[in-house]
């Protein structure tokens, strides 16, 4: 099995992390800017994660497939 091909559904789990963790600072903190508040930081960094998510059962189903 070759790592390289889990690396977008890694770089998108990773980016999703920043985003959720960049919306709890957010959050904490009260901030906003303009019409981004913390919650659509921590929405947006949810669907991010949960696309990788679904890349990555799909790959490895084709991979487990051959």
């Amino acid at each position: 099995m070759n790592p390289k091909k889990f690396l977008l559904p890694i770089i998108l789990f990773l980016v999703g992390m920043v985003l959720i963790t960049m919306g709890a600072a957010f959050k904490i903190l009260h901030w906003d800017l303009c019409f981004i508040d913390a919650n659509i930081f921590i929405a947006i960094g949810s669907v991010v994660e949960v696309v990788a998510s679904i890349i990555a059962i799909v790959k490895l189903v084709l991979i487990y497939k051959k």
